[in-house]
């Protein structure tokens, strides 16, 4: 009972540490388009709607409007807007998502 009980354990802390590891502060990164939010494409490595990151069509944006503007999407902290509607959840102020 004792080994199950570690076994058990042991598999928590992997799970624990695991869940800690990937913190919104890691959002960008990835290796797989599952590794960013829903929709969005990771090219080189990177979320297409992260800062620093590249896009090529809106869809690698994730649709709902965000527009892929000179290889940055229009909802990543360091992409243009021109229209509210290009930045799901929030407004376009400044030429910026806010």
């Amino acid at each position: 009972m004792k080994v199950i009980a570690r076994v058990f354990l042991a598999v928590f802390m992997v799970f624990a540490f695991a869940a800690t590891t990937a913190q919104a502060s890691d959002y960008g990164k990835c290796s797989f388009d599952s590794d960013c939010h829903s929709g969005v494409k990771c090219n080189s490595s990177r979320c297409a709607d992260s800062a620093g990151s590249k896009c090529s069509f809106d869809s690698d944006c994730g649709g709902n409007g965000a527009k892929c503007h000179s290889s940055k999407c229009s909802n990543a902290p360091d992409g243009k807007c021109s229209f509210d509607s290009e930045c799901p959840g929030s407004s376009c102020s400044s030429g910026k998502c806010k």
